[in-house]
């Protein structure tokens, strides 16, 4: 495998992820609405896209195998997924990465679909 198709699968991973994300805006805008003083739909939006995006990586993964029949580990692409998201954001406050919004959520859009990639392509030693 070159670089260039990890690189190319691994966006469109993202992409798959973003699409997701966006629906998970609308849907925490939604839920939220008219709560926290008029804030509701802000705060639903930024959690549902954060909850959204890992979850549109991970049915990016699962597409990219069952669909594309791409070989791989889905349990590993899932648990580097979950990894990035809580890597991101656990790590936000020690790293500094919460002063600006723009780095922080650059890194979460850029390392979900990265580890995700990268434990999908990590094979188990079968016997």
């Amino acid at each position: 495998m070159t670089v260039f198709k990890f690189i190319l699968k691994t966006i469109a991973v993202g992409v798959v992820g973003i699409i997701v994300g966006i629906a998970g805006t609308f849907i925490g805008a939604f839920i939220m609405k008219d709560q926290i003083a008029g804030f509701g739909d802000l705060a639903g939006a930024i959690i549902g896209m954060v909850v959204g995006y890992p979850l549109g990586v991970i049915v990016g993964i699962v597409l990219m195998n069952k669909v594309l029949h791409y070989p791989g580990s889905i349990a590993f692409g899932i648990t580097g997924s979950v990894l990035g998201a809580f890597l991101t954001i656990g790590l936000a406050e020690p790293l500094n990465l919460n002063v600006n919004p723009d780095i922080l959520f650059g890194v979460f859009f850029v390392s979900v679909p990265l580890l995700g990639m990268i434990g999908f392509h990590i094979k188990r030693k079968t016997r």
